[in-house]
Order: C-alpha cells, then sequence, then structure tokens
C-alpha cells in the first residue's frame, strides 16, 4: 500500500480531530494520522474550540508544515464539544470521516485503510469501529483493551443503546448530510455516544476486532476524572436524553438498558457501603422507568429486589434470574 496522494477533488476519507486544552497530547494524535498508509487521499481537520493552553501552536507547526493535508477550523469563541464536532463535520469533503479526539491516538499505519474497505464492501454500514486499548496517564492501572461484551461482525442500533462499547478513537462514519440536527443532540453529556446513535440509526454497525487506537485516561479528561457512581449518573442521563427524543419504537430497549444501568447503580452504592444511596437510587429508577407498555417488568423486579437488606437481595435474586430466563 501507499501513502495517498491528495487531491482537491478525490478526499475519500477526513478526519475529524476535535481538540480543547490538549497541547500535551495533540502532537502524538497528529503523528497517528499522519502515518496512515492508504490507497486513497485523506484529510485532517481540526477543528480546535479556543483553548486556553498552546495548542494552537502545536497546531500552526503542523499545517504549516503539511498545508495540503490539513486544513484548521478555529472557533472565535468557546462553543463545546457538540457544536465543534458539528462545523468540524461539516467542513470534511471525504466520503467517509474519522473520528479523534486530540488526547488519543492511532498505533495502527493501516486503521484507515482497513476501515475504508470494510465500508466499502458493505453499503448497508453505516459506520464501523475496533477495540482500544486504554491506559492510564498516572499509571494507577494496567492498560486493558476495551471491546463489546458480545463479539460480533456487526451491531445495530438496538445494541448501541444497550450502552456505549465504542471507544470515541475508533469510529469511520459513512458521511451523511443531517441537515438541522436533532435537538437532542445538542443536550446530550456525552458527545461520542449521541454521534454513534445517530448515525446507527441509518445503518449497521461493523466491526473489526483489532486495537488500532489509544484511549488515554489523565486528569484532564472530562470522562476519566469520574468514579464509578458519577459515570453510571452519567449514562443514565444519556439514556433518559435518547428516551424523549429517539421514536417510539426505541422506548423499549432504552427502557430495558435504564433499568440495567440503575441495577448497577444500585450494586455500587452498596458496594461502596452507602446503603441509603441504594436505596434512594432504587425508588428513582422504579419511578423513572414507571409502568406502561414499553416497562421490562423482570429488570424491574431486579431493581425492588436491591431495595431490600443485602442479605435478602443476595438470597433472591438468584430466583429473579432463573424467572428472567424461561421468560
Amino acid at each position: 500500500m501507499k501513502r495517498g496522494q491528495d487531491g482537491q477533488d478525490a478526499v475519500k476519507m477526513s478526519v475529524v480531530m476535535l481538540t480543547y486544552n490538549h497541547a500535551p497530547f495533540i502532537a502524538q494524535a497528529i503523528e497517528g494520522v499522519l502515518m496512515q498508509e492508504t490507497n486513497f487521499p485523506y484529510e485532517l481537520v481540526i477543528a480546535e474550540d479556543c483553548s486556553t493552553d498552546d495548542t494552537r501552536a502545536v497546531i500552526r507547526k503542523y499545517s504549516e508544515r503539511y498545508p495540503e493535508r490539513i486544513r484548521v477550523l478555529l472557533n472565535r469563541q468557546n462553543i463545546g464539544g457538540r457544536r465543534t464536532h458539528r462545523r468540524g463535520y461539516q467542513m470534511c469533503r471525504g466520503q467517509y470521516v474519522a473520528s479523534l479526539d486530540a488526547d488519543d491516538y492511532w498505533v495502527s499505519p493501516h486503521k484507515l485503510q482497513r476501515q475504508a474497505d470494510l465500508l466499502d464492501a458493505h453499503p448497508d454500514y453505516a459506520m464501523c469501529f475496533h477495540p482500544v486499548k486504554m491506559v492510564w496517564e498516572d499509571d494507577c492501572r494496567e492498560p486493558t483493551v476495551f471491546r463489546p461484551r458480545v463479539l460480533k461482525d456487526s451491531y445495530t442500533l438496538e445494541d448501541l443503546l444497550e450502552y456505549n462499547f465504542i471507544g470515541a478513537c475508533s469510529p469511520v462514519y459513512r458521511k451523511r448530510d443531517f441537515g438541522s440536527y436533532p435537538p437532542w443532540f445538542f443536550v446530550m453529556p456525552v458527545g461520542d455516544w449521541a454521534i454513534h446513535v445517530l448515525h446507527a440509526l441509518h445503518g449497521t454497525v461493523g466491526y473489526i476486532d483489532e486495537p488500532m487506537g489509544v484511549y488515554r485516561q489523565h486528569g484532564r479528561g472530562v470522562y476519566s476524572v469520574r468514579g464509578a457512581v458519577s459515570r453510571l449518573r452519567l449514562a443514565i442521563e444519556m439514556l433518559r436524553r435518547f428516551r424523549c427524543g429517539l421514536g417510539r419504537e426505541h422506548r423499549r430497549v432504552v427502557s430495558r438498558s435504564l433499568c440495567r444501568q440503575y441495577d448497577k447503580l444500585v450494586r455500587q452504592c452498596y458496594d461502596d457501603g452507602h446503603v441509603s444511596q441504594a436505596r434512594h437510587a432504587a425508588w428513582e429508577g422504579l419511578r423513572e422507568i414507571g409502568i406502561g407498555l414499553h416497562t421490562p417488568v423482570l429488570d424491574m423486579l431486579k431493581i425492588a429486589f436491591r431495595m431490600l437488606a443485602p442479605g435478602v437481595r443476595r438470597r433472591h435474586l438468584p430466583a429473579v434470574a432463573e424467572l428472567k430466563s424461561s421468560w
């Protein structure tokens, strides 16, 4: 394979890189894009959201060195990740768009080629992704590979509404003209999950089971600094907004996902020794989901059992699981 030669009218792949205060990391992210070996032209679109550190200086250095490859979008004022992504995405000229936050990076020079080949071969795929290696900058944990719990060649929107199993530095999307983005997109607390769902509404999600990127966990990351309870709360808030924003045909799967996240939240509170918070979360979950046509009753029973004393819940939950398996 040869490195793609740029052509103004023939860009097949665009890489949209979002950045805000990523001065210590962005050079490695850019180098990971520039090392890509493809048989098609590709471009890098860097969308910068008014950083207060030296991020723009690093971008300027690379854009001056590679003017034929790098295009830069500089916001005049800080507008947030969702709106910055929309501006960067709309600026992309490629048939496909790869997403990369500037504090992550790619490790395989064949990433873009492999994902473009997969999308070429499957016109029904709206996007594709791969697992990512998660590393902690402070070495508080050993590196681990983040991949879906169940491995398949492809996934559906329903799968993606259960939980976000796509690392932010891994997807390549088939570029679409969304016109006016749906209102729910701009109120989501986690941008990448919302972007995945926005594309998965239009097709299948393909998968390549090879880690080709690194998801960096560090003190400046919006998600990385959250504890377990805070992350579960974030997932719950995302699902609440998906349930309101998406059509009725998706309400049951989102309600089931909400039940599972509340169940995890209750267990986490118990494990942390916060019994009163666990019971409060269980009541909250039961009220949030409510009773109706889309209610996953057996999942709600699990949450109800969690409200009991830890010894009782351990004794009775296997019976609930057995009941659910025979449903």
